[in-house]
């Protein structure tokens, strides 16, 4: 799921602060201080329904009280919107936006008013018609909607497999500190997670599970945003703008020589000699052990070529071609792997601790890019 604005992550926990009920405010201790983006328990209930009979307002008691499993918590909100309402920097439909309320967005109830509330979503706040927010028992029915389930990679290098288990194959790996979506539900201690465009399951023990929300953006953060965008829309145009020329030129001169075919053979030819090798991580040795990149590494050093260590590097290495351009010797690198093009749509590569150095299809996950370096 893709959000073109900015999401900020809340993990849901047992806190206090204020509670916020029409004509009047009471305060109560703060146990211990979050993260900024918080919703607040409901400390003292006992006290804060006394002073709502008080003040006549114990019919509406269930606008302003969201219980959750972690307690009751108050002033929690969704937004109830098409792509975004505005945050306005008064009550007014006339007076300035100060943010956007993303139709996807929780929110912090700050003040209710005739027609209008008080919110802070992310770093925004300001007023929003009421009627553009779910609040109440209904927040709390509709809540799972707007929640996030992501897991963040503790390891410093993490398999992505077909399955559970670690009998099931690697498809990609990912690092120490990304965060990715959880598709469905866990099993046996594995989450199903997507990277990219690749479905696959990763150990429990190497990640943590949070459940987050997403938020609105301030004008200013938004501007930033499309700024940033804008460039970097250009800088890809303007590579695979100069990738294209570069690939027409040296192909059409590759192709009518047929050196490039008659070399990459030489690769692969070479390359074979070594399956059955072990894999291990970090490793370049082609008959002690390499891992993929390792792997590709010493192959072409062997024909004298110097390749870059890693695939995140090797991905700008020689030239770009398409896959059905592809001939033996050319990379083809995935996200986090890299293997020989052995042509009939193989590849070698030193593919994982149980296989070692090894023949796969090319296809067997998504294909990132095709660079040719002879």
């Amino acid at each position: 799921m893709t959000k073109t604005h900015i999401r900020q992550k809340v993990i849901l926990s047992a806190i206090a602060g204020m509670i916020i009920i029409p004509g009047s405010a009471s305060e109560v201790m703060a146990a211990e201080n979050t993260e900024e983006q918080s919703f607040v328990q409901a400390a003292g209930i006992e006290a804060v329904l006394e002073k709502c009979y008080e003040t006549e307002v114990k019919e509406n008691i269930n606008l302003y009280l969201v219980p959750t499993e972690e307690g009751e918590y108050l002033n929690m909100a969704f937004s109830d919107t098409g792509d975004y309402t505005y945050i306005r920097s008064a009550p007014d439909e006339n007076s300035s936006w100060v943010g956007k309320l993303y139709g996807d967005s929780a929110a912090q109830v700050l003040e209710y008013l005739d027609g209008w509330t008080k919110i802070r979503s992310g770093s925004a706040e300001g007023y929003v018609p009421a009627d553009t927010l779910i609040t109440g028992a209904e927040a709390e029915q509709r809540a799972a909607e707007f929640e996030n389930d992501t897991v963040t990679v503790t390891a410093d290098v993490l398999n992505v497999r077909n399955g559970q288990g670690t009998g099931a194959d690697i498809v990609t790996q990912i690092r120490l500190g990304e965060q990715y979506e959880v598709t469905g539900d866990p099993v046996d201690g594995w989450y199903p997670v997507r990277v990219d465009d690749t479905d696959g399951w990763v150990s429990g023990e190497y990640v943590t599970e949070e459940v987050s929300y997403s938020y609105g953006e301030t004008k200013e953060e938004e501007e930033a945003r499309i700024a940033e965008e804008k460039v970097l829309q250009e800088q890809q145009e303007a590579a695979a703008q100069a990738a294209a020329a570069e690939q027409e030129n040296t192909a059409a001169s590759a192709n009518a020589s047929g050196t490039a075919v008659t070399a990459g053979q030489a690769v692969i030819d070479y390359a074979c000699q070594f399956i059955g090798n072990p894999y291990v991580w970090g490793g370049t040795s082609l008959t002690e052990g390499a891992d993929c990149s390792g792997f590709v590494q010493s192959v072409y050093a062997h024909f004298g070529i110097s390749l870059p260590r890693t695939t995140y590097d090797m991905v700008n290495s020689g030239y770009g071609v398409s896959y059905e351009e592809a001939l033996p010797g050319d990379l083809i690198l995935y996200d986090g792997h890299v293997g020989l093009y052995m042509g009939d749509g193989n590849i070698v590569n030193a593919m994982n601790e149980a296989d070692g150095i090894g023949i796969c299809s090319a296809t067997y996950t998504n294909i990132i890019a095709v660079r040719r370096v002879l």
